[in-house]
């Protein structure tokens, strides 16, 4: 199999979503058929479109250089599609561009123009340098589809409680009482307790110097992330350990 071409679409960025796509054009094979066709129209080009798509949740201080900002990644199934040109389609871009699209254009690829115009121009100059007796091409297109998904501490607040809401069986969710909130132990991160990793609510990590509420069962979490935990739920958001209520 003989690589043709190898494409990079520039990532994009819409509504908290980063979309990231590559390609990769093989020449698969070639080979002989009867064909009643006469040149140039005299070869047939079956293509194989596949497309693998990773959707992953990103916290809010993403650094593309950090794989540690990644919360979750889920590979999402591979669909696959095949199109076949005839000679006397396929050195008409207009329609070579109908056919190619109207197999992929449900697929989660945004820049279908950049991949169908590679595609093409692959097609031709695969064709043009074919061995004198075939007449058949095969090509295999593979994408690959990076869907980021940009999590502001809203949505992480609210995804983390619905969870937490869904482990308990659907019961109600009771704010802690306010004293005992006022009681828990207030630290700031320094190079004594450094080690205490990512604030489980909001994910993002402590900074040094930055201020922390430490629980009885010793869980340590953003001072505000968990004042607005806790009066929403009783609830410790890691080990489900029960504070005062009114």
């Amino acid at each position: 199999m003989e690589e043709l071409e190898k494409n990079m679409i520039p990532r994009i960025s819409t509504s908290g979503l980063e979309k990231d796509l590559q390609f990769e054009i093989t020449k698969a094979g070639e080979e002989a058929v009867t064909c009643h066709d006469h040149p140039p129209f005299s070869v047939q080009v079956n293509i194989k479109f596949s497309c693998k798509t990773t959707l992953r949740l990103i916290n809010p201080t993403y650094n593309e250089f950090s794989p540690e900002h990644v919360v979750a990644e889920l590979q999402q199934p591979e669909i696959s599609n095949s199109v076949c040109i005839k000679p006397h389609q396929l050195w008409s871009y207009c329609k070579t561009r109908e056919i190619i699209l109207d197999a992929i254009r449900t697929w989660p690829i945004w820049n279908f123009e950049n991949l169908i115009r590679n595609v093409i121009f692959a097609a031709w100059a695969s064709s043009k340098s074919m061995s004198p007796n075939h007449n058949l091409l095969h090509l295999d297109v593979d994408s690959k589809v990076v869907i980021d998904h940009i999590l502001d501490e809203t949505s992480v607040f609210q995804g983390v409680l619905q969870q937490s809401l869904e482990e308990s069986d659907g019961g109600s969710m009771v704010p802690a009482r306010d004293s005992s909130i006022k009681s828990l132990e207030r630290k700031i991160i320094d190079d004594q307790n450094n080690n205490a990793g990512s604030c489980m609510i909001c994910l993002d990590e402590f900074p040094k110097g930055s201020k922390a509420i430490c629980m009885p069962c010793s869980h340590i979490f953003h001072s505000n992330c968990l004042k607005k935990w806790l009066r929403t739920s009783h609830y410790c958001p890691i080990c489900r350990f029960e504070m005062p209520t009114n």
